[in-house]
Parts: structure tokens; C-alpha cells; sequence
């Protein structure tokens, strides 16, 4: 159970009682509830002094959309991710932006426009001052910045759109970048319970779908263009052949080649016959 935070604490306090020591964050996220450590060093004061940003989620209302504030919100996805590095750093950073973005309308919602690239940014210089690797920070700010667009997700996005999500998410892990990228918006999710949250996972599970049906599509169209009868020769290498400019001829030329792979004459990898082939056609159809 979350526990609020207490009185804070002044600077000399937290160092009679702490000194030097210090757990590192890395070793916390990786607790089968980092949540635990966290609240509780918020209540200690020691929290403002280690991660300010995240400090400053205790003040941030989420209301009236959800009812708890952004740090509680915050440790929750913590806790409901997988205890990997990438992930968990990822959960704890997600809404880092919050405070500093945190707007209140006059009718009393609250906003933060651009929590998610802003929010990226903050990341990258709160894991360096950290001490940690560079490579692990280029995955988490990625995940940060991307971690609204699967719940965004609509059957009416174009597969191009989704295509475009893809490559986001693999630019820095691959594959593992979005399963990472899906992890953290379901953990996003259950960090809104016990609100209910099973519309936001519909539509997870509805991306996740979607995803695969165009992996499906592309992996077929790869197989159809490894199978399909092709000709050797491209245009350009043909042109070159020919040594003539181009016209209506190198289509032709490029169909008799394409026939001749489908009629099992003629290999669809074969540079060196096709290029025979095609020099005898010139002679006959165009000399």
C-alpha cells in the first residue's frame, strides 16, 4: 500500500542520517516492488535530493481523468512492469515531464502537452547523471517518447502509420524495442487501477493484431517476389547493354527475358545468358 509522503526533511538531516551512502537506482528497479523504496525515501526527504524530477510528481494532480497524482500513478507502472532494466527505467520516466508540463484548464482538467518528448529529453539526462550506459539510455528515452502512440492506436490507421510505429520503436533494440514499447503502455494501464482499463487494452490487444496481420502481408509478398519469375536485367543494365536510349524497348525486352525465366530457359539470377539472350534480341528486333 502507497504510503503519502511526510514532513520533508532539510539537506543536513538527510545527511546525519544518510552520509555518503546511497543504493543505487539501477538496484531498486530491480526489487520486486522498487515502489517500496521509492515512497519511502519520498518520505524520508532523500528523494528530492536523488531524483527532484520525480520529487516533484507528488504535486501533480491527474484530476479529474484519474484520481491519483502522477508519482503514485508513476510507481504502480513501476511495480507492473517486468523487472528488466530498460523496462523498469522506462516506467519510472514515462511522465517524468509532468510537472513542468502541467497546465490546469478553467474547467478544471488537468493537461501536459508534450510530456512525452519533453519528457524523453529529461530522461536522457536523468540516467546520465546516473552513471549509466549510453546505449541503455538511447532505449529508454525512445520508449518515453513513444509511450503515448500504442494507446492512440485506431483501425483506421493506415498501414504506412503502422509501419511508421514500427520503425520508432526498433530503431534502437529491433523487435525487443517494440515488445519494450507494448510492455510499457500496459504497465502504463495497470497504473491506473483499480480504474478500469479494459478499453486501453482492447486497443492493445487490437495494435498488437493489426501488427502482425502486416508482418503476415510483407512476409507473403517476400516469398511471392523470391518465387516470381523476374528478368536478370534491370532498365539500367540493359540501357548499358543496348547502348541506345531508353523507349518502349526495354520494357519489351525486359517481358521477353521475364518469359523466358518463366518458360525454365532461363534463370532468374543468370547476368550472363540473360545478357547473351538479350543481345541477340536487339539484333533482331531493333538492328
Amino acid at each position: 500500500m502507497f504510503r503519502w509522503p511526510g514532513k520533508k526533511r532539510a539537506v543536513s538531516e538527510f545527511v546525519a542520517d544518510f552520509g555518503d551512502e546511497q543504493l543505487p537506482i539501477r538496484e531498486v528497479l530491480l526489487f520486486a516492488r522498487p515502489s517500496d523504496t521509492f515512497v519511502s525515501w519520498a518520505d524520508e526527504g532523500r528523494l528530492a535530493l536523488i531524483l527532484p524530477d520525480l520529487d516533484a510528481l507528488r504535486g501533480v494532480s491527474q484530476l479529474p481523468a484519474h484520481r491519483d497524482n502522477a508519482f503514485i500513478h508513476t510507481m504502480k507502472a513501476v511495480d507492473a512492469i517486468e523487472p528488466t532494466l530498460t523496462r523498469r527505467w522506462a516506467a519510472l520516466l514515462h511522465d517524468i515531464a509532468k510537472a513542468p508540463t502541467y497546465i490546469e484548464t478553467p474547467d478544471g482538467r488537468s493537461h501536459f502537452f508534450e510530456h512525452d518528448k519533453i519528457g524523453s529529453d529529461m530522461a536522457g539526462g536523468i540516467m546520465a547523471a546516473q552513471g549509466e550506459d549510453p546505449a541503455l539510455i538511447a532505449a529508454v528515452k525512445c520508449l518515453v517518447s513513444l509511450h503515448m502512440r500504442p494507446l492512440s492506436y485506431r483501425p483506421d490507421w493506415t498501414d504506412a502509420a503502422m509501419r511508421r510505429l514500427s520503425e520508432e520503436a526498433e530503431a534502437v533494440h529491433g523487435k525487443d524495442g517494440w515488445d519494450d514499447m507494448i510492455a510499457l503502455s500496459r504497465a502504463d494501464l495497470r497504473g491506473y487501477l483499480p480504474e478500469p482499463i479494459d478499453r486501453g487494452l482492447w486497443v492493445l490487444q487490437s495494435l498488437e493484431a493489426r501488427r502482425k496481420q502486416i508482418e503476415e502481408a510483407d512476409h507473403a509478398g517476400d516469398i511471392a517476389e523470391e518465387t516470381e519469375p523476374r528478368s536478370p536485367l534491370d532498365g539500367t543494365e540493359i540501357l548499358a547493354l543496348a547502348d541506345r536510349g531508353p523507349g518502349p524497348w526495354v520494357g519489351e525486352l525486359k517481358d521477353y527475358l521475364r518469359e523466358e525465366v518463366r518458360a525454365g530457359r532461363l534463370d532468374r539470377d543468370d547476368n550472363i545468358s540473360a545478357s547473351e539472350l538479350a543481345r541477340l534480341w536487339l539484333l533482331t528486333r531493333l538492328d
